[in-house]
């Protein structure tokens, strides 16, 4: 497919990486940086503005598949992506960083008027403040996923110093019924259970495991890792879009909720749309602030501002004073190694969910990208063709750093197991390192 991206920032730099080697990319931006920070791509570098149709003609839009428009401004991709349509794209994505703009063009109103000349629009704080909720609500854990209707659970935990894991060999390791530990995350290097020397390894602090539960085997993997129960009091610095939503969320399934931002206009607002939380004026990273709010108290803390040093100040302030759950954002990417080398267990952006959106919209049919571990380990569900010869899961063969976890069938869900086979028409759960996707997707597709 000819691939054109509106944007050479962070988000669109993110989806050239992670699409390049499958599609012709070309990249337009008026930073001519970014033709130097994405040298090492197989893309071409338009230098201009995405919403000058000549440097739009010059990138080949009339005759690209997808246009993906992926600035930081609003206004300009809107503008983009119909200059795209009307020069011929076939189909325009669009990423938005305002509700209100996500509101109007989901509106069938808005889409009945614009016709057909946005496909698909992305919201990448809404994604990133869904996550933040769903790893507030699951103690212990960095990560997890609600797959197949809720009849799948995909958690991650990291082995903590001086924890109950720490020190252990894997192979004398016995997990919970209902639960299959599917591999671990070590420097940056994932390493599948199915790898050749996997059950010698020891665990050690900072590794991060990954497991594949039924509900009754999620409660069981749970009571392993966060034996203490659930959350029940939150602290959210930040009262922008992601912090609001995560506020809302975390409110509609009855937790308590404090929520922290400097600007007295949005705390008045926040305190009108969110009348069962306590909405404070103040700095985030004021020590006096927080303790006199009891943040020694909270079971969890959420730094959600839009600036990367505050919320670093506000998780380490946090983490000395002994909040079990810190969860973190990081505006800029680079930033996520500096965050996890001072200790902060939980750093996520939104570009993780944004890459993974696009990546997902972009695929085959018969293909899902489900989630994104860390931006080094990825759950793929494939839906196996109709030609595809029935084998047992433990002959089928996947690259190093690739395992089959589960598969659904109609109605039922199997985690992996010696005694099952997968057929034709089965939809078969892979986790995989991402720099082996490709493979697995050939292999299996």
């Amino acid at each position: 497919m000819h691939i054109v991206i509106a944007g050479g920032g962070e988000i669109g730099s993110q989806i050239a990486k992670a699409i390049h080697k499958d599609h012709d990319v070309v990249v337009v931006d008026t930073n001519p940086e970014v033709k130097e920070r994405l040298g090492n791509l197989d893309v071409q570098i338009v230098t201009g503005s995405i919403t000058d149709p000549e440097m739009l003609r010059e990138a080949k839009v009339d005759l690209c598949d997808t246009f993906i428009a992926t600035t930081n401004w609003d206004e300009v991709n809107l503008i983009a992506c119909m200059l795209a349509k009307g020069l011929g794209a076939k189909e325009t994505l669009c990423f938005v960083g305002k509700q209100t703009y996500m509101d109007i063009l989901t509106d069938p109103r808005t889409v009945e008027l614009l016709g057909a000349r946005i496909d698909q629009v992305f919201w990448p704080q809404r994604s990133l403040a869904r996550e933040i909720v769903e790893v507030i609500r699951v103690p212990g854990a960095v990560d997890t996923e609600t797959l197949a209707g809720g009849r799948l659970r995909f958690v991650e935990y990291q082995v903590r110093e001086g924890g109950p894991y720490a020190g252990k060999e894997l192979a004398l390791l016995d997990w919970p019924d209902g639960s299959f530990m599917a591999g671990i995350l070590r420097e940056g290097r994932f390493m599948a259970v199915t790898d050749p020397g996997f059950s010698s390894l020891t665990l050690e602090p900072e590794d991060r495991i990954f497991f594949m539960t039924t509900p009754t085997g999620f409660d069981a993997i749970q009571a392993c890792f966060a034996p203490k129960g659930r959350v029940r009091r939150v602290m959210v610095v930040g009262g922008g879009n992601v912090g609001y939503i995560v506020a809302q969320e975390l409110l509609r399934v009855r937790l308590e909720v404090t929520i922290i931002d400097h600007d007295p206009d949005r705390c008045a607002w926040l305190a009108e749309q969110l009348p069962g939380a306590l909405v404070l004026e103040g700095d985030g990273t004021d020590l006096e602030l927080l303790e006199a709010e009891g943040l020694e108290h909270v079971d969890a803390i959420v730094a959600v501002t839009e600036n990367d040093e505050k919320n670093l100040l506000v998780s380490l302030l946090a983490k000395q004073v002994g909040v079990q759950k810190v969860v973190t954002r990081v505006n800029r990417g680079e930033n996520r190694r500096l965050f996890e080398h001072v200790g902060i267990d939980i750093p996520l952006t939104p570009r993780a969910a944004a890459v993974r959106e696009v990546v997902d919209w972009l695929s085959p049919e018969n293909v899902d990208h489900l989630a994104l571990f860390e931006d080094k380990v990825e759950l793929l569900e494939f839906e196996l063709p109709g030609n595809f010869r029935e084998i047992p899961f433990e002959n089928l063969q996947l690259p190093r750093g690739a395992v089959a976890v589960a598969l659904e069938r109609g109605t039922k869900v199997y985690l992996r197991s010696p005694q099952l086979a997968v057929t034709a028409g089965d939809k078969l759960l892979v986790l995989t390192d991402r720099q082996v996707s490709n493979a697995v997707l050939e292999q299996i597709t």
